[in-house]
């Protein structure tokens, strides 16, 4: 039989504030700019989306376009799970 580690009940740990200065200087500019550069690419795609949609639909109305926005979030989401995929060797669970 295996033994039970008991969790202490009661507050959290308190968390080390970091300066705005250090938390800036671990940031990694590439990261920054790749994700900005998805931000203005998104906000393009959105805007010559609605155009076309705009021409075809003939009223203007949001659809699908609308997704183009979310181009960092959805890197970022497509990014970690490729990551974890690789980390975790390929296994399925």
């Amino acid at each position: 039989m295996e033994k039970v580690k008991y969790i202490k009940v009661g507050q959290a740990p308190k968390r080390r504030r970091v300066s705005l200065r250090t938390w800036i200087a671990r940031l990694n500019g590439w990261a920054v700019a790749w994700y900005a550069f998805l931000a203005v690419a998104g906000v393009l795609l959105y805007k010559l989306g609605a155009a076309y949609a705009m021409r075809e639909r003939g009223y203007y109305a949001v659809g699908g376009e609308a997704l183009a926005l979310l181009l960092p979030v959805l890197y970022y989401v497509a990014a970690a799970m490729v990551q974890n995929i690789i980390k975790d060797g390929g296994e399925d669970v």
